[in-house]
C-alpha cells in the first residue's frame, strides 16, 4: 500500500522535477541474488525439508487410505462407509492444516531473516542513489511502466551488498 502511494505520488510530480533521473531496484531479485540472501534461503530449506518430507509422508498415507476405501466401498455397509468417510475427513483436514502452518511459520522465519538485511540493502541504495544521482528510487513491484530513461541498479547493488558484507 505505502509503496502505491509512493508511485503515485511520483507521477503526479512533473518529470523535470526528477533531473537527475529515476531508477529502478527490484528488491526481491536483490535479496535473493546477494551472498546473505542466498545463505538465508538455504538455511531455510534446510529448517524445513524435515517438515516437508512429514507432509509428503501424510499426503502418501491420506492417498493410499483413499484407494483403499475405494476399493472396498461396494462391500461396506453404510455405516462403515460413513466412518471411513469421516476418518479419511479428518486425516485430510489435519493435514491440510499442518501444511498452513509450516507455510505460515516458512514465510514468517524468511521475514525475520530478512529483516536485518532488507535494511541494509535500502540504506546502499541510498548511497548508490545519492552517488549517481538518482532523484527517485522506486522498488520495481511497484511500477507499471518503465520508459527508457528509468535506469534499473539492482545488479549494482548486489555488488555492493556482497562486497560491503566481506
Amino acid at each position: 500500500m505505502l509503496r502505491a502511494l509512493a508511485f503515485a505520488a511520483a507521477l503526479s510530480v512533473s518529470t523535470s522535477a526528477f533531473a537527475g533521473g529515476i531508477a529502478v531496484v527490484d528488491f526481491q531479485r536483490a535479496v535473493n541474488e546477494t551472498e546473505e540472501g542466498k545463505q538465508a534461503q538455504t538455511k531455510l530449506d534446510a529448517m524445513y525439508s524435515s517438515r516437508l518430507g512429514e507432509l509428503k509422508k501424510l499426503e502418501d498415507e491420506l492417498k493410499a487410505e483413499y484407494e483403499d476405501y475405494k476399493n472396498r466401498a461396494l462391500v461396506l455397509s453404510d455405516a462403515q462407509k460413513m466412518e471411513e468417510e469421516k476418518k479419511i475427513g479428518m486425516k485430510e483436514q489435519r493435514f491440510l492444516q499442518l501444511n498452513q502452518q509450516y507455510e505460515a511459520e516458512m514465510q514468517q522465519t524468511y521475514y525475520t531473516m530478512l529483516q536485518d538485511l532488507d535494511v541494509k540493502m535500502r540504506t546502499i541504495s541510498e548511497k548508490l542513489a545519492k552517488e549517481k544521482g538518482y532523484d527517485l528510487v522506486l522498488d520495481r513491484a511497484a511500477v507499471v511502466y518503465m520508459g527508457g530513461t528509468t535506469i534499473d541498479m539492482t545488479e549494482e547493488l548486489v555488488k555492493r551488498y556482497n562486497a560491503a558484507q566481506k
